[in-house]
């Protein structure tokens, strides 16, 4: 029975990361660019949070779409446009216009990736296993956003950056094969039988253990995809700030950051996945939001602190920043009817990627804002990673209420129609 299911959860999974290689790569970029096409931070993050603006538009049309077709042909379709659209920008992008533009396209393209490989864990995947599957496939997805940071760092300086996104196009296409070709598709006559009218006004938002669960994700979001885009450029700058050649700074800037976020995001993944199922999922997130709270808060202070100690920060802000993510997801897949997982998933990423489009610039911003103040570069970056601790603050506030309901949502719950979970 496990290997009916972990084959195709494998090529998922390998499929998913090779097509989710952009997610980061322009954030690596800005120090290149900012030089190249005279960009500010304030218009930097605005090309990182147009990116996260056409994935959101993309996701409430996928969600919707994913209770009524299969999801594989959705996500090898999306994984080619997200190849050919970075090989457009490699080639077409020439300034802040265009990268602009070309950028809302790739995450237009990008947004048929992630909510149907969660719709195909929900559709093969035994219950009792989802937490887990769902840490794996989350680790999988930030190995392949932090990966880029150090190869594009790496690469960008010695064969140019445009060579560099062909590159990333390349595997992009790659990944769309690999699904193709290992994904199994869940039969049409199964899932036409299973799935009944889709009463999103009742099953969704009539649904207070649902609502809070995506309240909490829009506050996760904000805090992790704003500390995401801006990891690897507050890298170069300390390393610049301590000496180093510009050159050099990209390269290690960028693994530090992949380290952070890829290493720590992989292991906290997995640990919150496993953890959700033991624990419960609201004790589980709200346990990982309170320490990246204090993470959001301090981190950008620590600019010219010792670099172990700075390291180590980091480690630990990709690490619980993203420890909470398994719990929503799976949250979702156990209070909401099958027949109306994907329009939740829809809402989810309507309020949870809308905070991503406004962080990326929210931190832009305040960079922009404490160095026309003249602040010292400590203040810069403390005031702008500072304003990311709204997230995990709001997380909190929504999930307290859902731990008195824990013999409900956790640590596995019950599929809908099999218990009653008193939660609307």
């Amino acid at each position: 029975m496990r290997k009916a299911w972990a084959s195709g959860f494998a090529a998922l999974c390998v499929g998913q990361a090779l097509a989710h290689q952009t997610s980061l790569t322009f954030s690596v970029l800005i120090p290149v660019l900012t030089t190249e096409w005279q960009l500010s931070a304030s218009r930097a993050g605005l090309i990182l949070g147009v990116f996260q603006l056409g994935t959101l538009v993309a996701y409430v049309g996928v969600g919707f779409l994913l209770d009524r077709i299969r999801s594989k042909p959705i996500m090898c379709v999306s994984a080619v446009l997200v190849g050919c659209g970075d090989l457009l920008f490699a080639f077409g992008a020439r300034d802040f216009l265009s990268g602009f533009a070309l950028r809302l396209v790739v995450g237009i393209v990008f947004g048929g990736l992630y909510l149907p490989a969660l719709k195909q864990i929900a559709d093969t995947i035994p219950m009792d296993r989802r937490g887990t599957a769902t840490g794996v496939y989350i680790a999988i997805i930030v190995l392949a956003y932090a990966v880029p940071l150090y190869y594009v760092g790496l690469l960008a300086p010695r064969i140019g950056w445009r060579l560099t996104m062909a590159g990333v196009g390349a595997l992009e296409l790659l990944g769309a094969v690999v699904m193709a070709a290992g994904v199994p598709s869940v039969p049409r006559p199964t899932m036409l039988k299973r799935l009944g009218p889709s009463r999103y006004v009742g099953d969704v938002l009539g649904n207070r253990p649902a609502r809070r669960v995506i309240l909490a994700y829009t506050g996760h979001n904000w805090e992790l995809f704003g500390m995401w885009g801006w990891l690897t450029p507050f890298m170069v700058a300390m390393l610049v700030a301590r000496g180093s050649a510009h050159n050099s700074a990209l390269a290690m800037g960028g693994m530090l950051a992949a380290g952070a976020i890829g290493l720590g995001g992989a292991v906290g993944a997995v640990a919150g996945g496993r953890l959700s199922d033991r624990l419960g999922r609201p004790e589980t997130a709200m346990l990982m939001l309170g320490v990246s709270l204090l993470c959001s808060a301090v981190f950008g202070w620590l600019f010219r602190s010792p670099p172990a100690l700075l390291i180590a920060v980091a480690l630990l802000y990709g690490t619980v920043s993203l420890a909470d993510s398994p719990s929503y997801s799976a949250t979702l897949m156990e209070v909401v009817p099958a027949h109306s997982l994907g329009g939740a998933f829809s809402l989810q990423m309507l309020t949870g990627w809308g905070a991503t489009v406004l962080a990326p610039p929210a931190v832009g911003l305040v960079l922009d804002l404490t160095k026309a103040a003249q602040l010292s570069p400590a203040a810069q970056w403390g005031w702008g990673f500072a304003i990311l601790a709204v997230g995990p603050l709001m997380g909190l506030m929504a999930l307290g209420p859902l731990r008195a309901r824990s013999a409900d949502l956790g640590p596995v719950a019950q599929p809908r129609g099999q218990a009653d979970l008193g939660s609307r």
